[in-house]
């Protein structure tokens, strides 16, 4: 197993937003799905009538259940099928077959395709393997035979169907053979070979073992009824000529022969707030990321009663996600717009690429009330800027303060502030500089007794 790192040091556990449920229908169109591995050939194996292309997932954190979709098509002259092979990593998540067990050859008898030949059973994964799908027509231009397979602790198979070729859900209860029971998997095939279009399954989490903190691992490739493997696989890259019998996908070139793990969430490591000089500095850490576009931060005071956006990936370039990846990331954002003695509540959020919301994290931060010691106007920022920046400084002494703005000919422009102001760190004035044409500018702070100059450029 993987060792996966868990939630540690959240003030809050992460709630996932509702989104609308993925239809199982064979059609693979939803916004919600990612796409995590694609053919990377143009192998024919059995001909063109048979393929594999993509294999899609969305995990519904919320409902705890995971969907599969394999953009795929049958052969309805024979009966040759798809193999799909699943793998939960994580702590905690079940034992199945090591990469190089033999894989076949379970509980020969009546059906089960490529899952059940007692000829050839020494086919192996590069990868562990727990559970095993075989998706075959029979021959047929209406039918189509699901069986699935658990290679945790004693192999055992089990017949979950037949759907059709028509996008006809179908449902199976678990009886604890393969999958444990209570549970209820739907399925569906289409068999159009339209762009996204193939076999689609509703699998909840605990059917297989899992839970939002564990990942999972995908194969899906072409087969015969007896265990014989073409060279169409996803992922992985095989050469021109079909495997035939027993390969061993651990020694075969191209790999791997699995994707990479995929994290049913967004997987929190920590958040921590570090407060000092009037400013609060999130710091958060990714142990893996699923279809992560960024990063969202609200924020609400204490005396405020809603949650008001402050700061999102679209602006903030080190607020972005790193789309899928087994591997984390440590983010950080620094908050300059607080008052000292204030406490403020954030909220950290996960977007994915299709816009769907889920809460990362929350945490309270206290600003202690500092004084700095001496004056410090800053550099204006963004600089160059359009149309808007902002001018941050330090006052050590309340009082009156005149901020203002001449052009490169001196002439006085604008007037920011013109007023009282208590002392403290981190002083914020935006100027808005629509109407003025672009060039260079100056911005003098005066409190006093203290007087600096600063030069910035307005490019429109």
């Amino acid at each position: 197993m993987k060792r996966i790192l868990s939630i540690i040091g959240l003030t809050a556990v992460a709630v996932v937003f509702a989104l609308a449920q993925i239809t199982v229908d064979g059609v693979i169109s939803e916004s919600q799905y990612a796409l995590v591995a694609q053919k990377l050939n143009t192998n024919s194996g059995f001909g063109p009538n048979i393929d594999v292309q993509k294999i899609y997932v969305y995990p519904d954190v919320l409902n705890s259940v995971l969907y599969i979709g394999v953009v795929c098509k049958l052969d309805v002259s024979n009966d040759n099928g798809i193999g799909i092979w699943l793998n939960v990593t994580g702590t905690g998540s079940p034992t199945g077959a090591p990469a190089g067990t033999s894989l076949g050859g379970i509980q020969p008898g009546f059906g089960g395709h490529y899952l059940a030949t007692s000829t050839y059973v020494n086919f192996k994964a590069d990868f562990e393997v727990d559970y095993m799908f075989a998706i075959n027509p029979g021959s047929s231009s209406t039918n189509c035979y699901v069986d699935a397979a658990s290679r945790i602790g004693t192999p055992a198979r089990v017949y979950l169907g037949n759907c059709g070729q028509s996008g006809n859900p179908l449902n199976y209860s678990t009886t604890g053979t393969v999958f444990q029971s209570g549970y209820t998997i739907t399925f569906a095939f289409n068999n159009s070979g339209g762009t996204n279009t193939g076999f689609e399954i509703k699998i909840p989490f605990g059917a297989i073992g899992a839970n939002s903190s564990h990942s999972i691992q995908i194969f899906a490739f072409v087969v015969s009824a007896t265990a014989y493997f073409s060279n169409v696989t996803v992922p992985g890259n095989v050469g021109a000529d079909n495997l035939g019998f027993e390969p061993n996908f651990g020694s075969i070139s191209g790999g791997p022969y699995h994707t990479a793990d995929i994290s049913l969430p967004v997987q929190a490591v920590s958040l921590v707030a570090i407060t000092g000089n009037s400013k609060v500095t999130l710091v958060w850490e990714t142990g893996s990321e699923f279809n992560n576009a960024g990063f969202e931060i609200y924020r609400k005071a204490q005396d405020e009663n809603d949650f008001k956006y402050i700061a999102g990936y679209q602006t903030n370039p080190e607020l972005r996600g790193l789309g899928t990846s087994s591997h984390g990331k440590r983010y950080t954002y620094t908050d300059e717009n607080v008052k000292g003695g204030a406490t403020y509540v954030y909220k950290i959020y996960a977007v994915d690429f299709n816009g769907n919301r889920q809460e990362f994290g929350s945490i309270t931060a206290n600003v202690v009330a500092e004084i700095p010691n001496k004056y410090v106007l800053y550099q204006n920022y963004p600089n160059p800027f359009n149309p808007g920046t902002e001018i941050r400084f330090d006052l050590p002494k309340s009082g009156n303060v005149k901020l203002e703005i001449f052009n490169s000919l001196g002439e006085k422009v604008a007037v920011l502030y013109d007023g009282f102001m208590e002392a403290g760190y981190g002083k914020v004035v935006r100027w808005n500089a629509n109407g003025f044409p672009s060039g260079v500018y100056y911005y003098r702070l005066t409190a006093d007794g203290f007087v600096d100059v600063k030069k910035m450029v307005l490019m429109k």
